[in-house]
């Protein structure tokens, strides 16, 4: 696997490096076709003076994104569990698609999803983690306190659920491809799914 590697505050060392490829190794058996896979280390200060680093990472496969983030007090540390939470959350995949009980929506649920009447939440509230993002901007405007950028590709409700399901979020935003619209999937507190899309004037 091809690692890419930014960071942003932390300081890479020969030794650093040495151990991100051991570790990330460890995903070369897991998963195929890989088209890019991406390590984001950021370092920042704490208040109380300690210094935490974030790892995350992120790799896209042709049609699945699977991505982890850890936090420690040492950037090998952070890798480490970061890397150790995506073999995880990848043989959760895996385990899931050769499971023929695996919990995904029906049919009848996916029409219903995908009807005028889907989208209308109880609460109307979205308490959702991002989606995978290609760039962000934390400065704030007009209220704003971060900008996430990312590409979607087209695809049908029954990906997006997968996909949903599989980053563990509570939204996603897709582009459905059986409408050639945006829509935005999200998970209700009850445990089902609504579809938000726009009408048709």
């Amino acid at each position: 696997m091809d690692l890419q590697i930014r960071t942003n505050g932390t300081k890479m060392t020969d030794e650093l490096r040495d151990f991100i490829e051991r570790r990330s190794a460890k995903l070369d058996h897991l998963i195929d076709h890989v088209v890019d896979a991406q390590l984001e280390l950021r370092t920042n200060r704490q208040r109380g003076g300690a210094e935490m680093t974030v790892a995350q990472i992120t790799v896209h496969t042709r049609r699945l994104i699977f991505r982890a983030e850890e936090r420690a007090t040492e950037p090998a540390k952070a890798v480490d569990e970061a890397v150790d939470k995506l073999a995880r959350q990848i043989r959760r995949y895996h385990d899931k698609r050769t499971d023929r009980k695996r919990r995904l929506p029906t049919a009848e649920v996916i029409n219903e999803l995908a009807s005028p009447r889907a989208g209308r939440s109880d609460d109307g509230r979205f308490d959702a983690d991002d989606q995978d993002d290609d760039g962000d901007d934390d400065e704030s405007r007009n209220g704003v306190v971060r900008t996430k950028r990312f590409s979607i590709k087209p695809m049908p409700v029954e990906e997006a659920l997968e996909q949903l399901e599989l980053l563990g979020h509570d939204f996603y935003l897709f582009h459905n491809a059986d409408e050639d619209q945006i829509n935005l999937l999200y998970r209700r507190r009850d445990g089902s799914f609504g579809l938000l899309a726009p009408s048709r004037s």
